[in-house]
């Protein structure tokens, strides 16, 4: 069991809580909570600060007030013995190869991409409950920012990050993440007849493109459109 997992298990049980009740209220199923406690997983900053908030703060403080101790112990306790420098290598490395795949469990680092998905602009980190992000495959899940104002009428601005859902199939009135005449654009999608499609922007003129779906590569649909504000 770890220091943490122990305090959390403390402090729960202090407050009469069972892990199924604790887990609902933040968010978690009851495993998760008995896999925090045991050592088996390890928590976020935003799941800690939540279960803290549950527990009453006290977890959190006395986290804090656990560190401050251990910071004031004498220097010469904290000396240790010369090791070959081999071995300071692997001490350096493998502990953080170790975090890295124990928080790849825990935790999935979405892509950003500019608007044509060349480059990556930065990350945006989500807790992995129930092997799914946001009710989605992880791996299924990339950011594209917009580059224009031509969603505007569907309060889509330049700047604004599209969460979309990596699925080539095509829903009628959605909006989906596409590619056509060699560039990708974010569009809303009606079908007309066979097998056209109308590829709506959000100006107020309602301009609108019409394609075969032979023409058009669906690569996402839209989940949900973040703003900074």
């Amino acid at each position: 069991m770890s220091r943490i997992g122990k305090r959390v298990q403390e402090e729960r049980i202090k407050k009469g809580m069972t892990p199924k009740q604790l887990g609902k209220k933040c968010g978690v199923a009851e495993s998760f909570i008995l896999d925090v406690e045991s050592g088996k997983r390890i928590m976020n900053e935003k799941l800690f600060a939540q279960i803290s908030k549950v527990l009453g703060g006290n977890l959190q403080e006395s986290m804090i007030l656990e560190t401050a101790v251990e910071d004031k112990k004498p220097m010469e306790k904290q000396l240790k013995p010369a090791v070959k420098t081999d071995s300071v290598k692997r001490s350096q490395v493998e502990p953080l190869a170790q975090w890295g795949e124990a928080l790849s469990n825990i935790i999935k680092r979405i892509p950003i991409y500019d608007m044509q998905m060349i480059g990556i602009k930065d990350y945006k980190s989500f807790p992995i409950i129930d092997k799914k992000v946001e009710g989605f495959h992880p791996d299924k899940l990339v950011y594209v920012e917009l580059s224009d104002d031509t969603m505007a009428q569907y309060r889509m601005k330049k700047g604004d990050r599209c969460l979309i859902y990596i699925n080539h199939e095509f829903t009628n009135g959605s909006f989906h993440l596409l590619e056509y005449d060699n560039k990708k654009c974010l569009r809303r999608v009606k079908k007309i007849e066979g097998t056209k499609i109308q590829l709506v922007e959000g100006t107020r003129e309602d301009k609108a493109v019409i394609k075969d779906l032979k023409e058009v590569k669906v690569i996402g649909k839209l989940i949900r459109v973040e703003i900074d504000f």
